[in-house]
């Protein structure tokens, strides 16, 4: 792991979940805009990769291991001299209604998409605190904020993780931490695979997209970054506890 240390005028942070899709392209971003990251992921080699490209720390860790996941916080944390804001992109999907979903998934799924973000948030707000406050970002789902058939474990913890955001962002505003909620829609990514089954595949679900999406289209995930981006960023200095939809109008259908 080489550390780069960071500008003074540069603001610092660390993602974990960065290695593909929206932590990916979130990187991206917030490099261009002059940001220091520390990268944290599972997946080691695309994480390395995404690293490189964005002269960022890597770190490699399960977020499902909350011993694990915190000493990986306190040494981005530590390498990259405080933290300024973090953000919380982790999560898994799993396909099924009641039925169909053992207690096994629906508990992986509550270790990713709940209990990680907790982790997260306990870890670094003593860092945000220390810089004179900041923002931690919690990327949800517009699925948290509806009811979904046959995505019972996921929808439910996506709506957990809303509730997680709200309350941490009532606690936390006495320090100057501001949190907010991420709440993508369809974005195309291999992470959808297992919702699109539930229409029958990728094309399928783009065949009938009109009648799911307004705006005729899923997001990518520079669509999804940019709104991170300003979450993080002190335009937003000003919102806390919000929940962000970026789904194409979805949930007005």
């Amino acid at each position: 792991m080489s550390v780069v240390p960071p500008a003074s005028s540069h603001k610092r942070i660390v993602i974990v979940g960065a290695a593909t899709g929206i932590g990916a392209a979130g990187a991206r971003a917030l490099h261009a805009t002059g940001w220091n990251l520390a990268l944290l992921d599972i997946a080691a080699d695309p994480l390395a990769e995404v690293a490189a490209e964005t002269d960022s720390i890597a770190i490699t860790v399960d977020a499902g291991e909350p011993a694990a996941l915190a000493d990986c916080l306190e040494q981005a944390a530590q390498a990259l001299g405080g933290l300024d804001a973090a953000w919380s992109n982790v999560g898994v999907q799993v396909n099924g209604a009641v039925g169909d979903t053992n207690v096994a998934e629906l508990d992986r799924c509550w270790a990713i998409n709940v209990r990680a973000h907790f982790v997260c948030a306990q870890t670094v707000f003593p860092h945000l605190a220390a810089a004179g406050g900041g923002s931690l970002l919690i990327t949800a789902s517009n699925s948290g904020l509806q009811t979904e058939s046959a995505m019972l474990a996921y929808a439910t913890t996506k709506a957990a993780a809303v509730a997680l955001a709200r309350n941490l962002a009532r606690d936390a505003a006495p320090a100057g931490i501001r949190v907010n909620a991420l709440c993508p829609g369809y974005v195309d990514t291999p992470f959808n695979a297992p919702i699109w089954e539930n229409f029958g595949g990728r094309e399928a679900f783009i065949g009938q997209i009109g009648e799911t999406i307004p705006l005729g289209r899923m997001a990518g995930p520079d669509d999804v970054a940019r709104q991170a981006v300003f979450l993080l960023s002190d335009e937003a200095s000003l919102m806390t506890g919000q929940t962000l939809a970026i789904d194409g109008g979805e949930l007005v259908s």
